[in-house]
């Protein structure tokens, strides 16, 4: 289940929660007893993986499947972010 970030409209408040997804703020209620909740836009839990390593080229990004962009591409693996 993901987690959704709600903002109160009356104190600005953020209130987590975890529900289905698709889920609205029904039911909701922040700390100081609104249930006036709008849905934030929430970045995605982007991580590397333990196969990730640096770059060894002037980048340092964080790739995986190896070769850096700086020398030609990613070898045909993912790259990191």
């Amino acid at each position: 289940m993901p987690i959704y970030e709600y903002q109160c409209s009356s104190c600005g408040a953020i209130t987590s929660a975890l529900q289905k997804m698709g889920a609205g703020p029904d039911g909701l209620t922040c700390a100081c007893g609104s249930d006036n909740l709008k849905k934030m836009l929430s970045a995605a839990n982007v991580g590397a993986s333990s196969h990730a390593h640096e770059c060894p080229g002037s980048c340092g990004m964080p790739q995986m499947g190896g070769g850096c962009p700086s020398a030609g591409g990613c070898g045909g693996g993912m790259c990191g972010m």
